[in-house]
């Protein structure tokens, strides 16, 4: 059938701006398909893939299986989000006006201009990159979404995401459980899923289970309500029994600002609670029903009164984790006190802390390295000052503002409801970083700014007109940059992640002790992308140490010395470039580098025993003792005990050969336990080795 005339084609011009408009989507004409795609595409995977995709990525080629491969997965995205604000006809900058994309933008600002100066490196970049593509991700999310798009993608894809992490939990926990009860909190490390650490699963999980049960409240439909309630009590049960303290705190300070937030709406005399009376009751009583369930399975699946234990270890500072946070903070605090305006440098915390000792850290074994110090604030104010450090406390204290602000000024229940669950989300995640380290994290920083970017859509008068020239103008220029930002940086992150896949194999030939691999491995990892491994070790170390077993000193020494270059106060890099001295006969050199690890970290047995094997080598018996002191005299190590049979025992010669009575050189006992007594008198009573040979003077009979 034809149609023809004006007034049919105007009706299909109306009708095309009606189906553009509409939220369903309806296939009315074959000539418009096309856009329907682009449109599905666009809208759809991104959010998908920032809350369902990232989170699950992990890769076992990496030290780090999460950080990278996530890292790459969070460009691709922002690529998506390019592509879809490159093709969105209407151009308005929407938010920039917003005080929260403000403070965030100039912190992106600040550490990319402090990099300029410092000890900046790969990782220093590295850091830079993640910052700038966060701010990247709220600029996109700002232009190419709507709140009420926002608000659905982020509720239902944060709620989907706590589904799949509790069923995964559930099961790993039931895993766990087979080989018997439970041990608070070790046996619970085994739970983490798809993320390096039980504690960044709870984390994730806690920051998902606001908005479940938002969605619970919300759902008309029965099934539906009753098939998130179910989830989100799972959820619930695994944050309480897997044992966390900060989620612990965060439930209850959650639970808290429920409390009050209910008095103050009593007070108002609001509707609110009315309408929303039957499903607060009825999650309530699930609540309820989860804390019951969760007491029981402490009752009869844990060790007796560990977790009693474990809840009452919050507040003792005097052992565990708790003890190790308060020590990293001083060390932190310290770090502040030298460069307070602008800080460290960035990455360089993991570097800096090293020179202030371990003494009363599990790293006294030498083998613990830290990467953060469990305290976000802290640790942003130590490697950017304190100048990076207000910016970035204030722009949670401005997303706290707006947050509250927003639910005082709704009038509309759920929506209410829905800034309420963001509120409690920011809190946990506020919590975490006085406690953790979510800043090192992609997911969670990716869930940080999406909560970000739902306060600055839901205000209204954040757009910038401009012309529809400058418009054009304008959004070719910033998508050519950002274009060519993400690109770089998942060239960047591409580069880190070859380089980090051959760092592991470098390791596994290491203890297999396969040195010319090593050599091979650290060659093809070492480059201006990645330098060094998340512990801090620089890579040229291991290459060092391999040519060090080949008995290749020289090739040791350039390796060693380019490590120390990077990283100077990494006590085994110091310890095995005096050693590579050691072997082409430096002995000076090879003396200050023992003494300046010993200077560091005065228990490092290491480089007490070389030192001293270095001083006697030399003839120098008086310095060989006084360097056994670094060493307790409980020590198991088994040179120990030797070390002080050869040097005393040299000492004492020397002495009898002075006073004339060689005679009695040949009466020295041969056990070294006889000699360990003697050193052992020496040090707790205070008595020289020469009223020491008196007494063994005169126990023995003339030759």
């Amino acid at each position: 059938m034809q149609h023809s005339g004006k007034g049919y084609k105007n009706r299909i011009k109306k009708e095309r701006l009606l189906y553009l408009n509409t939220k369903h989507i309806l296939i009315v004409d074959n000539n418009f398909m096309p856009q329907i795609r682009i449109s599905l595409v666009t809208k759809i995977l991104p959010l998908f893939g920032l809350l369902l995709v990232i989170p699950l990525l992990s890769s076992h080629a990496t030290l780090d299986p999460e950080l990278l491969i996530r890292f790459l997965g969070l460009q691709l995205i922002l690529a998506l989000l390019l592509v879809q604000w490159v093709v969105n006809k209407q151009f308005k900058l929407r938010g920039l006006k917003s005080p929260l994309w403000i403070v965030w933008l100039l912190f992106a600002v600040y550490t990319g201009i402090r990099l300029l100066w410092g000890n900046s490196y790969s990782d220093s970049l590295f850091e830079w990159m993640k910052i700038l593509s966060y701010q990247m991700l709220l600029f996109l999310l700002i232009q190419n979404f709507s709140f009420k798009e926002l608000q659905k993608g982020i509720a239902w894809s944060l709620s989907i995401l706590g589904m799949v992490l509790a069923v995964w939990g559930l099961v790993e926990l039931v895993e766990v459980m087979q080989s018997g009860k439970l041990s608070i909190p070790l046996s619970t490390y085994q739970v983490k899923t798809v993320f390096g650490h039980r504690n960044l699963y709870l984390q994730i999980l806690f920051l998902t289970l606001p908005f479940q049960l938002y969605l619970a409240v919300i759902e008309k439909s029965k099934t539906f309500t009753a098939l998130i309630v179910t989830f989100s009590s799972l959820s619930l049960f695994l944050l309480i029994v897997l044992s966390n303290r900060t989620i612990w705190l965060s439930l209850v300070v959650t639970i808290l600002l429920f409390t009050g937030f209910v008095l103050w709406k009593k007070r108002q005399k609001s509707t609110f609670l009315l309408i929303l009376n039957k499903p607060f009751r009825w999650i309530g009583i699930t609540i309820s029903a989860t804390l019951l369930l969760s007491i029981l399975f402490f009752a009869f699946f844990t060790a007796a009164d560990e977790a009693e234990s474990h809840a009452g270890n919050i507040l003792k500072l005097d052992n565990g984790s708790g003890k190790d946070r308060i020590e990293l903070w001083k060390r932190t605090l310290q770090i502040i006190e030298e460069n307070p305006a602008f800080g460290c440098g960035a990455a360089n915390w993991k570097i800096e802390m090293l020179k202030f000792g371990n003494k009363g850290l599990v790293s006294e074994n030498n083998v613990t390295y830290y990467q953060r110090p469990h305290n976000d604030f802290l640790w942003i104010a130590s490697e950017y000052g304190l100048i990076g450090g207000i910016i970035y406390l204030l722009g949670f204290l401005i997303a706290f503002y707006q947050a509250s602000s927003q639910i005082k000024k709704q009038q509309e229940t759920h929506r209410q409801l829905f800034y309420l669950s963001l509120l409690f989300a920011l809190t946990g995640f506020t919590l975490f970083s006085f406690f953790s380290f979510p800043h090192e994290r992609i997911v969670s920083n990716i869930t940080l700014f999406l909560l970000f970017a739902l306060l600055i859509t839901g205000k209204a008068d954040n757009e910038i007109e401009t012309t529809y020239a400058k418009n054009m103008v304008l959004k070719w220029m910033s998508f050519l940059l950002l274009a060519l930002l993400v690109v770089g940086f998942f060239y960047f992150g591409y580069q880190r992640y070859t380089s980090e896949s051959h760092s592991k194999l470098a390791l596994a030939a290491k203890m297999d002790n396969q040195p010319k691999r090593v050599i091979e491995e650290i060659e093809q990892a070492e480059s201006a992308y990645y330098q060094m491994d998340p512990l801090s070790t620089p890579l040229s170390w291991y290459a060092g140490l391999a040519w060090y077993q080949l008995g290749q000193p020289d090739s040791a020494i350039r390796c060693f010395t380019n490590a120390l270059a990077l990283n100077p106060y990494h006590v085994h890099v110091i310890n095995d470039l005096a050693s590579a001295y050691v072997q082409k006969g430096k002995n000076e050199q090879a003396i200050s580098l023992y003494k300046k690890a010993l200077k560091i970290y005065p228990e490092f047995e290491e480089s007490a025993l070389n030192l001293c094997a270095v001083y006697f080598n030399e003839h120098q018996n008086d310095s060989a003792l006084s360097a056994l002191s670094y060493l307790d005299l409980q020590t198991s190590n088994p040179n120990f005990k030797p070390y002080i049979k050869a040097i005393l025992k040299a000492k004492i010669i020397s002495i009898l050969t002075k006073q004339g009575k060689t005679e009695l050189i040949h009466s020295l006992p041969d056990d070294p336990e006889w000699y360990f007594l003697q050193y052992k008198t020496h040090k707790i009573e205070g008595i020289s080795i020469e009223n020491l040979i008196f007494d063994f003077s005169k126990q023995q009979k003339p030759y």
